[in-house]
């Protein structure tokens, strides 16, 4: 009996470690069934080979003596062993640390608790073998082993139910204070720029009346009512909400919740579209925005740039924003320049000409500056005001952020980003700032674009080919249209390296960079796209 625990809690501190490990991605995988057994099982990732090998083998030699007090004892030390090695097998330089929420915790002790009863069952019954072998039993304790990454699946369908009340009452409080503070609510929505509109609205709003806005990338419907429920207070006069999807009727589902009087559509692209499979449907969730503004008889602005005309709301109350004079009822923005000290460009309306200037970077934000300065302005704050506070406008963090190290090296840090546009446009920027050096490119490429992968990598490779010297592919294998496109058109006096994983690229640049070199950081992938993992 005393052997059969050392093996049980033997197992539990292997078990504990393994789903640890497990659970951190399957937490970047935001607990997503599907595609967590997807990551699973792609090259076998995160099924166990090397322990399973020396039980597999173990179990044979000890077929020579039949001795279950020395088989319980090798098979504890085992345990141990592999447990410790568990610690991290990919390095100490992981990107994003799990996140110890209390679901996070549930699905831990939950699975924990599973794992656990699941080896008292085989143990007991291997300890009462009337004819002791371990070749019996050895099926159960490799299934046992194995089984562990998927113990985290069936932990997360238990707890589901019990979420799905949690949450709802969480989002009834929220929906409850919203109502009874009633600030006016300004929803933000797009493919993408949506985070960047948000920060210079912000920035803008809050420097003339109390705002609120909703921290970082926070746009589901559970992260907006937590933000209500913590950060909310009576002297809030404005409420920015950043409105993400990840399938259709989400953002309708939002909008139930925060009923907004203003609503900015930013741009309809291809965030996602593996949820949506065409554009016509990604377009309609979008949109929904748009119409919830309309039914709370509020305003609107629609970024024409980045929004087919075909998708266009024949509905009243909307302001659109283009790249070129057309009308006099649609903002314009004309002459965008950029260099080391930001942005410049012309906002026109109605034969009126704005002379807009701020401190960040890109050409896109050009347009997200604009959508910023027309509600704005919209809700009444004077132009003056406005664009007295761009002057102010600081670099979001990780999203096209431009640093100048004292070593003379400039870097352009655009790790928040992950869809063609601003990729381009970051380029752009690379090309504007590497006037004294090489202009160098790191990237892992872009995730969720479904069946346009292969047609958007193509196309931004070309881009590169006419601003980089040097490009860095991380992961190439997932990004091989992106390589072969640069591979097959790119100069004499280009070069691109690949490596396997972001560290590798960093090493690179501190070994060979010079003064007068830009390095662009181009999207940074989660641990689940670039970690190889060995267990």
């Amino acid at each position: 009996m005393f052997f059969m625990i050392c093996l049980i809690l033997s197992f539990a501190f292997f078990s504990y470690k393994r789903l640890l490990i497990s659970l951190l991605f399957f937490q970047q995988e935001r607990y997503k069934n599907i595609n967590f057994l997807k990551f699973i099982f792609h090259k076998l990732q995160l099924i166990d080979k090397n322990l399973t090998c020396v039980v597999f083998l173990y179990s044979i030699l000890s077929i020579a003596k039949k001795s279950y007090v020395i088989d319980a004892s090798v098979l504890s030390i085992l345990f141990i062993l592999f447990g410790i090695m568990q610690l991290n097998p990919f390095a100490n330089n992981n990107k994003n640390k799990l996140d110890m929420t209390y679901k996070t915790k549930i699905i831990l002790g939950l699975s924990s608790l599973i794992s656990i009863s699941f080896s008292v069952f085989i143990f007991y019954n291997m300890y009462n073998l009337e004819n002791y072998c371990l070749c019996n039993v050895i099926g159960y304790l490799l299934l046992l082993i194995q089984i562990l990454p998927f113990i985290l699946i069936i932990s997360n369908l238990i707890f589901h139910p019990l979420e799905m009340i949690a949450k709802y009452k969480y989002v009834k409080d929220a929906k409850k204070k919203l109502n009874q503070l009633n600030p006016i609510v300004i929803a933000i929505t797009g493919s993408f720029g949506k985070t960047s509109t948000k920060n210079i609205l912000f920035h803008i709003l809050s420097s003339v009346v109390p705002t609120l806005t909703t921290e970082r990338s926070i746009n589901t419907l559970l992260g907006i009512s937590k933000v209500i429920k913590k950060n909310l207070k009576k002297h809030h006069k404005y409420f920015i909400v950043e409105v993400g999807t990840s399938g259709p009727g989400k953002i309708q589902t939002i909008c139930n919740l925060i009923k907004p009087k203003f609503g900015i559509l930013t741009a309809i692209g291809f965030a996602h579209f593996e949820n949506f499979k065409n554009q016509d449907a990604l377009a309609k969730e979008k949109l929904s925005l748009i119409h919830s503004v309309e039914k709370n008889n509020g305003f609107s602005i629609i970024n024409k740039c980045q929004v087919e005309e075909k998708f266009i709301p024949n509905i009243k109350n909307i302001s659109f924003l283009s790249n070129k004079i057309v009308n006099d009822d649609d903002f314009s923005v004309i002459n965008i320049m950029q260099n080391i000290n930001g942005i410049s460009f012309d906002l026109v309306y109605q034969n009126n000409i704005h002379k807009i200037s701020a401190p960040i970077f890109g050409t896109h934000q050009a347009y997200n500056i604009s959508m910023a300065i027309i509600m704005a302005n919209k809700i009444g704050i004077p132009m003056d005001t406005i664009l007295a506070t761009l002057a102010s406008l600081k670099q979001v963090e990780h999203r096209l952020e431009v640093k100048k190290h004292s070593d003379g090296i400039t870097v352009i840090d655009d790790g928040f980003n992950s869809n063609m546009d601003g990729f381009l446009s970051a380029l752009d920027t690379l090309k504007a700032l590497a006037v004294d050096g090489r202009a160098i490119l790191i990237t892992p490429g872009m995730v969720d674009l479904g069946n346009k992968h292969k047609e958007q990598h193509i196309q931004v490779a070309l881009k590169a080919i006419d601003v980089c010297d040097i490009v860095i592919a991380v992961v190439p294998d997932r990004i091989k249209d992106f390589v072969d496109t640069f591979k097959q058109n790119m100069k004499h006096n280009q070069q691109i390296i690949l490596v396997d994983s972001f560290k590798e690229a960093l090493m690179w640049t501190s070994q060979n960079t010079k003064k007068g070199d830009v390095i662009l950081y181009e999207n940074d992938l989660p641990d689940v796209f670039e970690t190889k993992i060995k267990i």
